[in-house]
């Protein structure tokens, strides 16, 4: 008797395809979150100058009764220039690919052009914030490194700063409530750094992970948890020091900023396109 088996009468078809099955990474971009946006108006040139003035010294000696005007002051401005430039990408696909394929090609192509798009946006922004920022090192910790692992005294220098400073803070007070293993958080200034110093966070005295806030409402997808007054934001494309320490080990920069810090521009009618 004859058996007619897989081997002798293949199926027509031995596969299927599945696009469902795996996603691609997708990082968090948190470097423009905490800036100031700024738009600059078609045709006004590609440069936007923005001001600052100067504050007023303190008046703190009595007029008196003579009638005579106070002492007059001068004023003064901090003016910053910023240059916008031009960024793009393309991917070239022939006919054949979009005719061929099963999978819908162009709307993958999109989507990868959006992501890339946002990526190198915030990529330029902590490149910025690289080059610009004030450093200070940790100093509190017990690896023996220059810097050291960051400690809860590392972050209450840094935000004793920022309030000396006049800097004010982004996020309020999460009140507390009735819930179990939950705890208030302070009103906080924002903390942008790599994820590879998650472990590190948790172990600072003080840690409260974003899951144990009383509200979980306005709680970003980057954020993992808040030490004294600053909210911390990970993200896996983070600045790094490449053996930029006295051992010669990566140094993870965590860029700590109040409200209004930095800005970012956006040229009207070309922010982002897709052609």
């Amino acid at each position: 008797m004859g058996i007619t088996t897989t081997g002798i009468l293949p199926a027509p078809v031995q596969q299927r395809f599945d696009m469902k099955l795996l996603s691609r990474p997708m990082p968090y971009c948190i470097h423009k979150i905490a800036a100031l946006k700024k738009r600059l108006p078609e045709r006004s040139g590609s440069i936007l100058r923005m001001r600052r003035y100067n504050n007023l010294a303190t008046a703190t000696v009595p007029l008196g009764p003579s009638g005579l005007n106070p002492p007059s002051q001068v004023l003064n401005a901090l003016d910053i220039d910023a240059q916008v430039n031009w960024y793009g990408s393309y991917v070239l696909i022939t006919d054949q690919v979009t005719l061929i394929n099963e999978d819908p090609v162009l709307n993958e192509t999109a989507s990868l052009l959006a992501q890339s798009l946002r990526e190198t946006e915030d990529n330029l922004v902590r490149d910025m914030l690289e080059a610009t920022a004030t450093f200070i090192n940790c100093t509190g910790g017990l690896n023996g490194d220059v810097p050291t692992e960051v400690t809860r005294n590392d972050i209450q220098g840094i935000v004793q700063i920022l309030m000396g400073s006049n800097a004010k803070k982004i996020t309020s007070v999460i009140e507390a409530q009735n819930k179990f293993g939950t705890g208030p958080v302070r009103e906080a200034y924002f903390a942008m750094a790599h994820t590879d110093i998650f472990s590190r966070l948790e172990n600072v005295q003080g840690y409260i992970p974003s899951a144990q806030y009383p509200s979980q409402m306005n709680i970003l997808s980057a954020e993992i948890g808040s030490v004294s007054n600053l909210r911390f934001l990970l993200s896996s494309m983070g600045s790094i020091s490449q053996s930029a320490s006295g051992l010669g080990a990566n140094v993870y920069n965590c860029f700590v900023t109040g409200m209004e810090s930095y800005g970012c521009i956006e040229l009207d009618g070309a922010s982002a396109q897709f052609i």
